[in-house]
């Protein structure tokens, strides 16, 4: 198994107290699996924006957090935007003509599968269901909406 974490696994991994669920259920998994994350730039970026605006704060304690775990809790994969590219465009052409796909979900599906990723550990149902499209696990499980969208992606 190995898994990728998007920015909303983050946040709950990082603000214990924004999401008491979300972050029990990020808890539970770490306890689980005692492994690793790989994130991607795109990853980082956005959490970076994330961070600073949950916390109303230029230089989070929590994105410090974060930066300190790079290398240790949390891996970023080198990411070579030619393939990122590529990759994603090919996520596009395979369904964008069958329902509304997400511009960055499709990019972070993309930068998963060319990380090496196995599961997406997200919240996001979109993209969830985009990554299960993909034939990658997903964690926590698919919710009906995300059931439903991943139904018209295969």
């Amino acid at each position: 198994m190995t898994p990728f974490a998007d920015t909303n696994w983050l946040v709950a991994a990082y603000f214990e107290k924004r999401d008491g669920d979300r972050t029990g259920i990020v808890e539970r998994h770490a306890r689980k699996h005692r492994s690793f994350w790989i994130v991607s730039h795109i990853v980082l970026l956005e959490a970076r924006n994330v961070f600073g605006r949950i916390s109303g704060s230029p230089d989070p304690p929590e994105w410090q957090r974060l930066q300190a775990d790079l290398g240790r809790r949390i891996y970023v994969d080198p990411m070579v935007w030619d393939l990122q590219r590529q990759r994603t465009h090919a996520l596009f052409a395979k369904y964008s003509h069958k329902t509304n796909v997400g511009t960055f979900d499709a990019a972070l599906v993309a930068s998963a599968l060319l990380g090496g990723g196995t599961v997406m550990l997200s919240f996001d149902q979109p993209l969830k269901a985009l990554a299960a499209a993909e034939r990658m696990e997903v964690y926590p499980d698919l919710e009906a909406d995300g059931k439903a969208l991943l139904a018209v992606l295969r």
